[in-house]
């Protein structure tokens, strides 16, 4: 059986097998393929939900598909240096630092198409859902989206903050401290500077009295996405046991957001944009993090 394997003799169904094997692997010890994957996982949902073209889904598969194969062909060949020349070398260095960037290479450009095709929707797709809230006729449901989307403010992420804080400090978690204040303190000037550049009015229809600032994007989207992600990987760092707890941050992320649009305080696509724009700073936060306090 195994000198079949080596010699490429595997039946087909075996070989099946040793290419999903092959993936889980690769979900399983690359940490960026996870990161992209899930950025995947999320572009494919969202592209079921907008009226695209068969050959814009198309092409965002396929780019979907590039990205992760990169990942993988970059992870494979990272591998087999180190097991080729395990000690340090400049020269091996250089081609593990030009295959991640063919692989950044290619994520820029998925982001750039993702942008071109997915952006137009989105505007498009605004007003048809500003109009189906419009439509809507159920007070109880516009009081407990009321309710929800305190789950967003920055009134609640700042107790919690205060809360979580000095906790990190007597622990001595001073890297996940570090994570949890500049993903919530860094995401809001992120969310500043946005809101500041792009200067996007409201919809017409809101539902709260006295909401100023500009619309896009939806600061309760990014900061809370990036907040809640933080509490869930504090709270499931410790024990593996607690992987569950997940589904409820991404129960929150989702009900923060469905309440900002439900209630006409932001666009489709503001909210769409605030989800996304504040899981990717919590995991190149994280990152960051992670190399800042290695480094020291």
């Amino acid at each position: 059986m195994k000198d079949n394997y080596y010699k490429g003799k595997a039946a087909l169904v075996d070989r099946f097998g040793h290419a999903f094997r092959g993936m889980y692997y690769a979900w399983k010890k690359e940490p960026n393929f996870k990161i992209e994957a899930g950025i995947a996982a999320l572009v494919l949902g969202v592209m079921a939900v907008l009226p695209l073209s068969f050959v814009e889904r198309a092409v965002l598969v396929l780019i979907i598909t590039l990205v992760l194969t990169l990942e993988v062909v970059n992870s494979v060949f990272e591998r087999m240096l180190d097991l080729i020349h395990p000690k340090f070398s400049p020269e091996v260095k250089h081609i593990k630092d030009t295959l991640a960037g063919a692989v950044l290479l290619a994520s820029l450009a998925a982001l750039l198409i993702g942008g071109f095709i997915l952006v137009p929707a989105f505007l498009a797709y605004d007003a048809t859902v500003d109009q189906w809230i419009s439509n809507i006729d159920a007070p109880s449901l516009f009081i407990i989206a009321k309710t929800l989307t305190l789950l967003g403010s920055w009134q609640l992420i700042l107790g919690l903050v205060l809360i979580l804080s000095p906790w990190l400090l007597y622990k001595k978690r001073h890297e996940i401290l570090s994570l949890l204040l500049g993903s919530v303190v860094i995401g809001e000037m992120i969310v500043f500077i946005l809101k500041n550049f792009f200067e996007r009015a409201r919809p017409a229809l809101v539902s709260l009295d006295g909401l100023s600032g500009a619309s896009f994007p939806s600061g309760h989207a990014l900061v809370g996405t990036a907040f809640w992600l933080t509490v869930g990987y504090i709270l499931t760092h410790y024990s593996t046991k607690r992987k569950y707890l997940w589904i409820g941050v991404g129960a929150i992320v989702a009900v923060i957001a469905l309440s900002r649009v439900m209630l006409s305080l932001h666009w489709f696509s503001d909210v769409v944009a605030g989800l996304l724009l504040g899981t990717i700073w919590f995991f190149l936060w994280f990152g960051i993090n992670k190399h800042l306090f290695q480094k020291s």
